[in-house]
């Protein structure tokens, strides 16, 4: 791969052309691992967008390297703080895929966070680092479950989402409790095949 290639690649991933960013996503899944110094300036890269931004990330999460948390934490943080809503949710994904206590402890904080969207995707992330018993999967957990605890019922139905997923059985017995005391009409509907 030369560097003109690489970069020819990464301006595709901004197409708006499907066929034109699905062969660049192919491309660089053919690369492997060898695409991420690429892959990580493309995240530096405004001019590529949100959109290619966000196809950055997804390709890092195929990936799943340790070496790139750092880059994605970057990533992250800041879609976070702007509330991007193309960015961040890449950057979500990105950042489950990676089995590390700061990629599980990056999504614990957007739990604390008002969007119902972001909260929900969260949880449904943790959710499944938990039923996978990654690194961080007891933090991820107990963080979910202190979700059940929220005013919201929004963020309740995101905790029942993201325990079902995990579906252990601190999990499952958290469920059953909060059961009994749950009063949304919502949420108590997800809690309806529990058993």
């Amino acid at each position: 791969m030369t560097a003109e290639q690489g970069e020819a690649q990464l301006d595709r991933l901004a197409s708006d052309a499907a066929p034109v960013y699905e062969d660049a996503f192919r491309w660089f899944r053919a690369q492997g691992p060898a695409a991420a110094p690429l892959l990580l300036r493309g995240l530096d890269d405004r001019a590529l967008g949100p959109t290619g931004r966000w196809r950055v990330l997804l390709l890092l999460r195929e990936l799943a390297l340790p070496s790139t948390l750092p880059a994605v934490l970057g990533s992250f943080r800041e879609a976070l703080a702007q509330g991007d809503p193309v960015v961040l949710p890449g950057a979500m994904e990105a950042l489950a895929a990676i089995d590390a206590e700061d990629a599980i402890s990056g999504l614990v904080e957007v739990l604390d966070g008002g969007n119902a969207d972001f909260v929900n995707h969260a949880a449904v992330l943790l959710g499944d680092r938990v039923a996978g018993q990654g690194r961080g999967a007891a933090a991820a957990q107990s963080a979910i479950v202190g979700l059940l605890e929220s005013p919201l019922a929004a963020s309740r139905a995101s905790a029942v989402r993201g325990l079902l997923r995990a579906a252990t059985p601190l999990a499952i017995d958290a469920l059953r409790r909060h059961r009994a005391i749950e009063s949304d009409p919502q949420v108590l509907e997800l809690l309806k095949g529990l058993r």
